[in-house]
């Protein structure tokens, strides 16, 4: 399920380094640090490193998590905001609402401190199981951005690298992105 490039990659570290110097960076948790106790630990430092950056923010991979462990341990690691909370396998809103919101534990009966960031939209969610063109996958993307703007929602999407390459099966999609990104969309 980790197929990743070695950290020991030095192309891999100037783009993170690159890419810190701009943006806020997260957190993207290997399968296996959900089975290994500790591993996310050696990721976020790992990154932290490389970026010179605090790291508040993650995604699980593969939207892979178990409630309460994974809050948990995202907490427990300093995590201040999570953007797992979508469907692995569809497009929607997977807590039915257009805004953040804190995780409440429910077996601590309170309010914590991780901010959780719903996802209404991934590629790979439209391509392999909704298996939409990049047409289609436009006006769904469209269709969502119309009904949050209209409530002053929050609009997260999850991109891959793979869909914004040149890759003849996926011909199309970066041009859904860029054309996507150029709406008049206000962004925090």
């Amino acid at each position: 399920m980790d197929r990743n490039i070695p950290t020991s990659s030095a192309g891999l570290q100037q783009l993170i380094a690159y890419h810190a110097m701009g943006y806020r960076l997260g957190v993207h948790p290997s399968w296996r640090s959900g089975d290994r106790e500790g591993l996310l630990k050696e990721e976020m430092e790992w990154l932290e490193e490389i970026s010179e950056k605090k790291i508040t923010r993650s995604r699980q991979h593969y939207i892979r998590f178990t409630l309460p462990h994974t809050y948990r341990s995202l907490l427990a690691h300093g995590i201040e905001q999570d953007f797992s909370m979508g469907y692995g396998s569809i497009n929607g809103f997977r807590a039915s609402v257009a805004s953040s919101y804190n995780w409440y534990d429910l077996q601590q009966e309170e309010e914590t401190g991780l901010r959780l960031m719903p996802f209404c939209f991934m590629d790979a969610n439209s391509f392999y199981e909704q298996r939409n063109t990049a047409a289609q996958a436009m006006s769904e993307l469209l269709h969502y951005y119309h009904h949050i703007r209209r409530v002053g929602g929050l609009m997260v999407t999850i991109w891959h690298n793979d869909f914004l390459g040149t890759d003849p099966g996926k011909a199309g999609w970066r041009q859904v992105y860029e054309t996507f990104l150029k709406e008049e969309i206000y962004w925090d």
